[in-house]
């Protein structure tokens, strides 16, 4: 469920860095730049997870722990588990927490109440085998946050960028009213296209246009999402620390928004790029696993091209 791809939502041009934007325009633009650390709930949510589960996802190199899990052998300093502190060696501000809890409200269970009678039969037919997430495939929002890894807001004049250590994703959000062109409605991307706005001291983005994805609510429990999902997030600084919301729908698949609310500590230095995925790795797995559909032919899976 790893890429060593950067992933982008469309063709970026380059662009100089406004200095001092937020001197500039004090009121519209709150500073949100820098590198936040794996947050932790705040306040309610969907009920999820026991923490501690999960442990490394698979094909996942060293260092790189699934949500639930610990941060496996030879993790980046700080990348703590799930529920509980930074890591054993942790340096201090590392391990994503910034008060609050563990990360529950960001993990939808397989017979959570939000999901549609459509997304229990998807569970109940698909095949684990074929998930994408064992072809290094990436998550996309709003699982993308649930799993020990930074990430990096850098603000700009007319967009705003969202990189991510894990998967190495890079989001672009194209704020209003710079004439930013709509992609085509036959264009529909992975991570969606997204567009945003400052509200007062808040960030907002809104994020359409993704393509169906098999494991677009959690990789782990085959919970998908249509193209009609729609995700807007809100990010606000809450003293030192960044506090975002995430709001995901999809009436194909969720019977009403399901919201959860996160708190992010600043971190120091760089994000740990770039991210590697071990497509052997990633496959091991499939070895333990057995298909739905045994009288099938059986799964040849593509080799990775030179």
């Amino acid at each position: 469920m790893h890429t060593s791809i950067r992933w982008t939502i469309t063709i970026l041009t380059p662009l100089v860095m406004v200095a001092g934007l937020a001197a500039q325009t004090p009121s519209a633009v709150p500073d949100l730049n820098g590198v936040w650390g794996w947050g932790r709930c705040v306040g309610g949510g969907e009920a999820g997870a026991a923490a501690g589960r999960g442990g490394a996802a698979a094909g996942a190199p060293a260092g790189r722990g699934a949500a639930g899990g610990g941060a496996a052998a030879g993790a980046p300093a700080g990348r703590g588990a799930a529920g509980g502190g930074a890591a054993p060696g942790a340096q201090a501000g590392r391990g994503g927490g910034g008060g609050g809890g563990g990360i529950n409200c960001m993990i939808i269970e397989p017979d959570s109440p939000l999901l549609t009678d459509r997304a229990r039969a998807f569970q109940k037919a698909f095949d684990e085998i074929a998930a994408p997430k064992y072809d290094c495939a990436p998550m996309s929002v709003p699982h993308l946050y649930t799993d020990p890894y930074a990430f990096q807001i850098e603000q700009q004049k007319d967009r705003v960028f969202l990189r991510y250590e894990k998967d190495d994703v890079v989001r672009t959000v194209f704020l209003e009213g710079f004439g930013h062109k709509r992609p085509a409605l036959n264009q529909f991307f992975i991570h969606g296209y997204s567009t945003g706005r400052y509200e007062g001291d808040t960030l907002v983005v809104e994020t359409t246009r993704f393509t169906f994805d098999p494991m677009g609510l959690n990789s782990d429990f085959k919970m998908p999402t249509s193209a009609q999902k729609k995700v807007t997030e809100r990010f606000r600084r809450a003293g030192d620390a960044l506090e975002f919301e995430v709001m995901t729908e999809d009436t194909f698949f969720l019977k009403k928004p399901w919201v959860y609310r996160v708190r992010s500590a600043r971190e120091k230095g760089e994000l740990s790029l770039p991210w590697d995925c071990d497509l052997e790795a990633a496959r091991q797995s499939l070895t333990l696993l057995t298909t739905d559909y045994p009288n099938d032919p059986p799964v040849v899976r593509l080799p990775e091209g030179k």
